[in-house]
């Protein structure tokens, strides 16, 4: 089993799809050698551009047709070299000048001493380099449009850029999550394809546990884990045809990337930290694995999330990427809990926003803080935040919801605040509808959302159930949509429903609203069994509830307090 360590990105860089001015070789000659003299006549123009703009000596040079028009164009990085750290400043040259690019040449910038030609399947190039060194490294990739250089996306999302010359790209995630309590640098691989004058990040969906077990091999590559007490934090299956799994223990975190091989899945390599998306809003449901069963899957898991919306969570101290002013360009989206060593409780939460601190508060919660990304309106090109202060027994204390507006998130509402069922409920927790993706919220994208929310209004004789409840956003709250009846399941998610069994007479309605003078159309006497159906709230501690006679189908409504009307009825969780 082979680990991925720092040295093994460095080693990558020498494997890069590249070329240099000459198309051939890389090797960058040094300013002011006289090396110029072997560049053709045109690229030489473009050296004597730089030199004479800048004042400077020319410590990188890289030129190509980077726009794929038949003209070429260079980049360049003038100034002093520091013992292999250079400080200076970029630039672009074309026939009609040099100007400086980056931070518009006013303020200096380190980079390291390298920079190469990266070549695309489209006929373009991306002049790339890295900038900073160790933990502050980030890789720049910069291109030309109509004449024009423009920052790619990925430009500063990650470190060590390589190609892995099969029309894959890679770039390094650099984040604090080798433990649970957000320290310990790691670097993991993240994957890349250009495709329409972009890179796309290879898509991830999540699967869980169940449905991972399902695949050939796929229970080798996890026994050993297990065994050793490793448990699954989440699953994801890429577009690429990979599957990557999050493990922990005790205080360590570690990950798993299994690839496709004869039929099977099989270990490639385990890595430190967390692996997942980089950038969000470049990833993709276009599939480029294997046929079969993984991409049978793939389609699964993509049909859910295009029918139930964006749910994507968020780990505390490590970036995320998405689009939440619908600008265009994604924002960095990070957050940070204040929690004191070996404490149980959770002090308080950060959210960071293209590197500022965009909210935070100081409420303890005796569990954890979990944040999400959202679409709660998919013709605005926005994404939202959800905020969760998490209590004991999965019960929430807040769960609020965020625009980010002018670089500021505005709070939205929170539906913890929610006014339930007529006012008769409270909102304390609510399940998980699907546990592949671990979903708490569907979301159609039409501005509303749907929670199924666990036993608002408690009766003893009714006892624990689920009910779907639908939210939208009106006045800064959260507005919980009224309906006719609710649906309820017992349980949530199971291919059973649970079977109530009568140990007295109880009278059914045709409607609630007949209940109790009007004529029952029919009576269940004890032992009869049922299954429920609907609720419609009644009180506090009351709720009718509509259900099914098991062995004639006759639906009816009844009320249900306090009163013992079962053998028994579903507990709490």
């Amino acid at each position: 089993m082979m680990k991925i360590k720092r040295v093994i990105i460095l080693c990558l860089l020498s494997g890069l799809l590249l070329a240099g001015c000459d198309g051939k070789d890389t090797q960058l000659p040094a300013a002011g050698s006289g090396a110029q003299e072997d560049k053709s006549s045109g690229d030489a123009v473009l050296f004597s551009l730089v030199e004479e703009t800048a004042g400077e000596e020319i410590l990188l040079f890289d030129c190509a047709d980077f726009d794929g028009d038949g003209k070429r164009e260079a980049f360049a990085f003038t100034g002093v070299n520091h013992n292999g750290v250079l400080e200076g400043r970029r630039w672009f040259v074309s026939e009609e000048g040099a100007v400086p690019v980056g931070t518009g040449g006013e303020t200096p910038e380190s980079l390291q001493d390298i920079s190469a030609v990266v070549e695309t399947p489209e006929n373009t190039a991306f002049w790339y380099t890295e900038s900073g060194g160790g933990s502050s490294a980030c890789s720049l990739l910069w291109g030309v449009s109509e004449g024009r250089p423009y920052e790619s996306v990925l430009s500063g999302k990650g470190e060590a850029f390589t190609s892995s010359g099969d029309g894959t790209y890679l770039l390094y995630q650099s984040s604090l999550d080798a433990r649970e309590d957000g320290t310990g640098r790691t670097v993991k691989p993240c994957y890349f394809y250009y495709k329409e004058g972009s890179f796309q990040e290879y898509g991830a969906v999540p699967v869980g546990r169940d449905s991972f077990l399902t695949l050939p091999g796929a229970a080798e590559c996890l026994s050993s884990y297990e065994s050793d007490n490793y448990w699954i934090k989440e699953i994801w299956l890429r577009g690429n045809g990979l599957v990557q799994l999050n493990l922990g223990k005790e205080d360590r975190n570690v990950n798993l990337t299994c690839s496709w091989k004869d039929g099977a899945l099989t270990v490639e390599n385990e890595n430190d930290g967390i692996a997942g998306l980089l950038t969000g809003e470049l990833a993709t449901a276009e599939w480029f694995g294997p046929d079969g069963v993984l991409k049978q899957l793939w389609e699964e898991r993509c049909a859910e999330q295009v029918e139930n919306g964006l749910f994507f969570s968020v780990r505390p101290e490590q970036t995320a990427w998405f689009d939440l002013d619908g600008d265009g360009m994604p924002d960095s989206i990070r957050y940070h809990v204040r929690k004191e060593a070996d404490a149980y409780e959770t002090d308080g939460a950060a959210i960071d926003i293209n590197g500022k601190t965009a909210w935070e508060t100081k409420q303890t919660v005796s569990s954890a803080y979990r944040l999400w990304v959202i679409d709660l309106d998919r013709t605005d090109r926005k994404k939202e935040l959800v905020l969760q202060g998490q209590e004991d027994n999965d019960c929430f204390s807040m769960m609020k919801f965020f625009s980010l507006e002018k670089g500021t998130l505005r709070e939205l509402g929170d539906l913890k605040e929610a006014e339930v069922l007529n006012g008769t409920g409270n909102l304390y927790r609510i399940g998980v509808s699907d546990f592949d993706s671990n979903r708490y919220m569907k979301l159609p994208g039409d501005g509303t959302m749907e929670v199924w929310a666990d036993t608002p209004v408690f009766t003893q004789g009714f006892g624990c159930y689920y009910v779907k409840l639908d939210f939208k956003l009106e006045e800064n709250r959260m507005k919980q949509m009224m309906q006719p009846e609710y649906e309820i399941k017992v349980p949530l998610v199971s291919a059973e429903p649970y079977v109530y069994t009568a140990q007295l007479a109880i009278p059914f309605y045709e409607a609630w609203e007949e209940h109790p003078s009007g004529e029952p159309s029919f009576i269940m006497n004890p032992g009869e069994q049922m299954n429920s159906l609907a609720l419609v709230p009644a009180a506090e501690d009351m709720i009718y509830v509509k259900m099914k006679r098991l062995s004639t189908g006759e639906e009816g409504w009844t009320l249900f307090s306090d009163t013992q009307l079962f053998t028994e009825t579903p507990g709490w969780g």
